[in-house]
């Protein structure tokens, strides 16, 4: 008997203590609230391909006027393998922007010419909501992926504009911005 009041006792601290640890973790770091929405990496994956493939005209090439918008490609050699890599970055916000989600996806195509089980990359895995505004911290985020590319002899010289192409997923604020597709030289 004595055994099963300790036992209890013991169960009753135990789930206290969890119970207590997981007060006050509403909050990030800089007090940014926790991610309520339904983003995920699957239904970013889904939209953003479903766009591509269905309706790949959707997709702008202007620049948002709300915040300033850029992404770059880049090309890193090393001596046994080459890489490329896309980063998106978000930055001087001029009208508030509550929970950024950056996401963005490469041409399907690419799958051949790239060593990757996934072309999307996102921020949909963040706990909490990333706010950003006219002169609030943070003042932007980015979003950056590095691929591995395959031997140079599979990747053909008519497709290298295909490697140019990021399709960028919205970036939600109080007015939704549609998807873009930003070409680079």
């Amino acid at each position: 008997m004595r055994k099963l009041v300790h036992l209890g006792l013991w169960l009753l601290v135990m789930a206290v203590c969890l119970g207590a640890c997981s007060w006050g973790t509403n909050k990030g770091p800089r007090g940014e609230p926790k991610r309520t929405d339904d983003y995920t990496l699957n239904t970013e994956r889904r939209d953003l391909t479903q766009r591509l493939l269905k309706n790949p005209d959707s997709f702008q090439e202007r620049l948002p006027d709300d915040y300033s918008l850029t992404a770059t490609v880049r090309v890193h050699q090393e001596s046994d393998l080459d890489r490329i890599i896309y980063e998106i970055s978000v930055q001087e916000a001029r009208v508030p922007m509550v929970n950024v989600i950056q996401s963005f996806t490469l041409d399907p195509s690419l799958m051949n010419s790239i060593n990757a089980t996934e072309l999307l990359n996102s921020n949909t895995g963040n706990t909490h909501e990333t706010t950003l505004g006219p002169g609030k911290e943070p003042l932007g985020l980015s979003l950056l992926r590095d691929y591995i590319l395959k031997p140079k002899a599979e990747i053909h010289s008519n497709s290298i504009k295909t490697y140019q192409d990021i399709y960028i997923s919205k970036f939600p604020t109080d007015q939704m911005i549609s998807e873009r597709k930003i070409t680079f030289m």
